[in-house]
């Protein structure tokens, strides 16, 4: 069997990209299924002609990535060609599958035509899989599509980043010391992600040897200015910035941390939570999306976003908890995120979804 996984301008890569794709198609590979990577460019009538029969299955994971624009306008076009070009694929006997990893973009320029091509994807797709079953009663609610969607995790990451530094070393490296207790946040800066108020209830926190460590990747003009509003005069934070991480870079920053902590405002799975689990470091977020399925109690805690105090009463709460059974809950709820597994389940839903 062969498919075309539509996921990221890299492609499928371990490196400079989101290693998901790579690691799926990697699992995928060991169970029969042969993957390869699908771009915007890619999903034209000419090219469904030409690869019928040759391709059985296109596996889309990013809507938004195929028909995006700088307009309006320009959106409604390629949506439209991109829903047609679909219809056409299921026509001629290409599987339609598609991966939820978001209900909808987190930037938009057009959330009702964000909206359509939701819809239409759920319908046009032979199976739909989400990452947890609160994420399949959303994609029933909003999109009305019941029949045929999968619950299938999001798998670790523990493959593609070297973890060979201790945390001692780690420390050293980011001028840290043993008597730190460190709050850490990873991931890409956008509104979304609550950072703001991270920093604000952090700065709250009363205690000398408090840390909070920030590796942040930002790309947008408000990822610049937050990045550029982090006060230099705190020696309490510590800003780690940069448009791409190196692989090896990962386990300085993440075995440096006590605790992850991801204050989202809205998400529906989050990559740098699996990521957290994959180094062995609990986590703090909130009860939204598919986190509250993800984090055990025994590896972080799960605040609830409707409690204006959750955040800060949790920050406080994880400095009086045991370190060593939390970082063996999350050790163990990354391997129990296998890609073996995954791929032999996703296998079955390319078979008969």
């Amino acid at each position: 069997m062969r498919g075309v996984f539509f996921w990221e301008a890299a492609g499928l890569s371990l490196d400079r990209a989101n290693p998901y794709g790579a690691l799926l198609a990697r699992g995928m590979g060991e169970v029969g299924v042969e993957l390869e990577a699908g771009f915007p460019d890619t999903l034209t009538k000419e090219w469904l002609h030409e690869r019928r029969g040759e391709i059985d299955v296109l596996h889309l994971n990013w809507p938004n990535y195929m028909y995006e624009a700088p307009d309006v306008e320009g959106l409604v076009t390629r949506c439209s060609e991109m829903i047609d070009n679909l219809a056409l694929a299921r026509a001629l006997g290409y599987r339609i599958v598609w991966t939820v990893h978001n209900l909808y973009p987190h930037e938009s320029i057009s959330r009702a035509v964000d909206h359509l091509a939701q819809v239409a994807i759920t319908h046009l797709a032979h199976a739909v899989i989400v990452h947890c079953n609160h994420a399949r009663q959303l994609v029933r609610d909003l999109f009305h599509r019941s029949e045929g969607v999968h619950v299938i995790p999001h798998g670790n990451f523990v493959y593609p980043y070297p973890n060979e530094v201790d945390r001692d070393e780690a420390r050293r490296v980011l001028g840290l010391t043993d008597k730190n207790f460190v709050y850490f946040y990873f991931g890409n800066v956008r509104r979304y992600k609550g950072i703001e108020r991270l920093l604000e209830v952090f700065q709250s926190l009363p205690g000398e040897h408090l840390r909070l460590l920030l590796g942040a990747k930002f790309f947008t003009e408000y990822g610049q200015e937050l990045v550029a509003s982090v006060p230099e005069d705190d020696p309490r934070v510590i800003l780690r910035p940069s448009r791409h991480f190196a692989n090896d870079e990962f386990q300085y920053l993440f075995n440096a941390g006590d605790v992850g902590v991801f204050p989202f405002l809205d998400v529906l799975t989050s990559g740098s939570v699996i990521t957290a689990f994959s180094f062995g470091l609990p986590v703090i977020a909130p009860a939204v999306g598919c986190l509250t399925e993800l984090v055990p109690p025994e590896a972080g805690i799960v605040y609830s976003v409707e409690d204006e105090e959750g955040l800060r009463r949790s920050m406080l709460e994880i400095q009086k908890r045991e370190t060593g059974p939390m970082r063996e809950a999350a050790w163990a709820r990354a391997h129990s995120l296998d890609w073996g597994r995954i791929a032999e389940r996703t296998r079955q839903v390319y078979e008969s979804g």
